[in-house]
């Protein structure tokens, strides 16, 4: 399967899974609810830029990766407490059963969301890397490097995809347990690429912690 058909394969899957009628829902059930739709409505309006069928607008994409930010991590896991779940919810119990794995999924969609916007430049294209040839370049033994700690915040510029920035994943170990993954440099990514991780962590999300189709 393409890039393209693999997108839209999950994009298909997690808009499907966001389509709702509010049902009724109030208070921090229909807040959530409104930042689902929010963020069902950016990621239909971007599919089309990284599929390649309009054009791609780098302001339009981190303006959407804004959004999709603000919607995310922490924000998003204080519109979920432990309560009894009312008609008008589609989330499930299995949320609070399994915290930890939300809260990761959570925090890998901020993530990647961030990284949207610094991949934002990029287009659908990889960039490639800078290749120092000179003679006497020194060869760098990186192994024994530890990485610096990752900041609290970011700069509008760094958010932006001005300046570089490196930021770290969750990836879920064989045991189940979360760990902290390679960082990964975003700014050498496509969008494209990056708009993919936003997907799939959504249609997983949906698939664990969401019921109804």
């Amino acid at each position: 399967m393409n890039k393209n058909a693999l997108v839209g394969a999950i994009l298909a899957s997690t808009l499907g899974a966001a389509v709702f009628a509010h049902n009724g829902a109030t208070g921090v059930v229909m807040d959530r609810m409104n930042g689902m739709t929010a963020m069902r409505d950016v990621m239909r309006d971007l599919a089309p830029m990284m599929q390649g069928e309009t054009t791609f607008d780098v302001r339009a994409v981190q303006t959407a990766a804004a959004t999709l930010m603000a919607h995310a991590g922490d924000n998003m896991n204080k519109l979920f407490p432990e309560e009894p779940i009312p008609a008008a919810s589609y989330a499930r119990d299995e949320i609070w059963r399994d915290w930890a794995s939300f809260a990761s999924l959570s925090e890998d969609l901020r993530i990647s969301a961030m990284g949207l916007a610094v991949a934002a430049p990029n287009a659908l294209e990889t960039p490639a890397a800078p290749v120092d040839l000179s003679a006497d370049a020194p060869v760098v033994d990186h192994s024994a490097m530890q990485m610096a700690p990752v900041p609290e915040t970011f700069s509008i510029a760094q958010l932006m995809g001005v300046e570089p920035l490196r930021e770290t994943i969750r990836a879920r170990s064989a045991d189940g347990m979360f760990e902290t993954a390679p960082a990964i440099d975003f700014a050498m990514l496509a969008a494209d690429d990056v708009f993919e991780m936003v997907s799939q962590t959504c249609a997983s999300c949906h698939a664990q912690f969401r019921r109804g189709n």
